[in-house]
């Protein structure tokens, strides 16, 4: 694959081991860039992919709803991410494109490093189903229960369940390259052909 612009401000290029998807699995995360990680750019600043169909450490594959190619683990840097998890419940669910939208915290083990990265786990109600057949929009927090991690679903009525998405038209550039040097040099071209014309 070659990389390409997937939104405003997300490229291929971006998630762990990007080199080693398909197009069918870059279309699904150009769907999830449109749909879910460039609203959250627009409302809250600079976003980050830190996980996708891969684990950054030796490009292992990942499973589950992860390996279907719309799924995401994404940071905020200039928001707190738990105010960005209750936006996205709020005004990103209610669209339908949804099925998971997970807020995880930062784990650390018991020498006191972090394992886990605080994040939001996000993935589409497509991936849902080819991963275990159920469609079912879910807004859940991950929640300390003694030693263990557990899941604590928001309340009912703070996103709704519609099965319908209007179409969405993405379309993808190269990297500044050529067309951006000539758009660029295009006046001082302009100008050395005027000179030429015009003789010594």
């Amino acid at each position: 694959m070659e990389d390409f612009q997937l939104s405003k401000d997300f490229w291929l290029s971006e998630p762990p081991c990007w080199h080693l998807a398909t197009p069918v699995d870059a279309s699904r995360l150009q769907e999830t860039a449109a749909r879910v990680l460039q609203p959250v750019r627009n409302a809250w600043g600079e976003t980050f992919i830190t996980s996708w169909m891969w684990w950054s450490d030796g490009c292992e594959p990942r499973i589950h709803s992860h390996a279907e190619g719309g799924t995401v683990d994404f940071v905020t840097t200039e928001a707190p991410m738990m105010d960005v998890f209750e936006w996205g419940a709020t005004h990103l669910l209610p669209s339908g494109y949804i099925g998971r939208w997970i807020y995880e915290p930062e784990r650390k083990d018991l020498r006191g490093r972090v394992v886990q990265g605080e994040h939001i786990h996000m993935a589409p109600r497509a991936d849902m189903i080819r991963f275990n057949g159920d469609g079912t929009i879910k807004a859940l927090v991950e929640t300390a229960d003694g030693d263990n991690f557990v899941y604590a679903q928001m309340d009912e009525g703070t996103f709704a369940n519609p099965f319908s998405l209007d179409p969405i038209v993405v379309t993808a550039t190269a990297k500044a390259g050529i067309g951006l040097l000539v758009i660029l040099g295009a006046p001082l071209i302009a100008q050395a052909l005027s000179r030429k014309r015009a003789g010594p």
